[in-house]
């Protein structure tokens, strides 16, 4: 764990003056690093750094707090992620889209977002349909440069390649 990040939870955890850390500390505590770093850190980390110091914990609160977390910061919906034809590809795209405007200027989400794509690609990898390859080539060229993304995929699906593929969809 990075050390700076340690020695503040363990600053921002002192004053409380707890003998047991629960959800109300950690959102306290959250919120002191967050305002320090710049960034968020789960609930999780945060339990564990206090653990390794001896600080007693209540588990339930924890756990129940990290799942929330953690389910705030996906950036992806199960329902986003499912991807059978090519207008649901194009949801997906223009999602990512407007993350990438939306994060823009928030460096550490922006690369959140980039290691999310990454992943979705790689995933992507082990899925042979046509449709699969189709998005994972343009995942390819969103993470390379995704302000010509548009004007490329609407010059991709003129090509021939792209309609014999799709016949239906283009």
């Amino acid at each position: 764990m990075n050390r700076t990040r340690e020695l503040l939870i363990i600053d921002a955890w002192k004053p409380l003056d707890k003998d047991i850390v629960g959800a109300q500390e950690l959102e306290s505590i959250q919120q002191t690093v967050l305002e320090g770093l710049g960034t968020s850190v789960s609930p999780a980390l945060i339990a564990r750094a206090l653990a390794d110091q001896g600080v007693r914990l209540w588990h339930p609160e924890i756990l129940q707090a990290d799942l929330r977390w953690r389910e705030s910061n996906l950036l992806f919906s199960a329902e986003d992620l499912t991807v059978d034809n090519l207008e649901a590809a194009t949801r997906l795209m223009d999602k990512l889209d407007g993350l990438r405007r939306r994060f823009e200027n928030d460096r550490p989400e922006l690369e959140h977002l980039y290691r999310e794509v990454r992943q979705i690609k790689g995933e992507l990898d082990l899925t042979a349909t046509n449709l699969a390859r189709e998005l994972e080539q343009w995942l390819t060229v969103w993470l390379q440069n995704p302000g010509i993304f548009k004007e490329w995929l609407e010059l991709r699906r003129a090509t021939d390649e792209f309609r014999a593929r799709f016949p239906l969809q283009a």
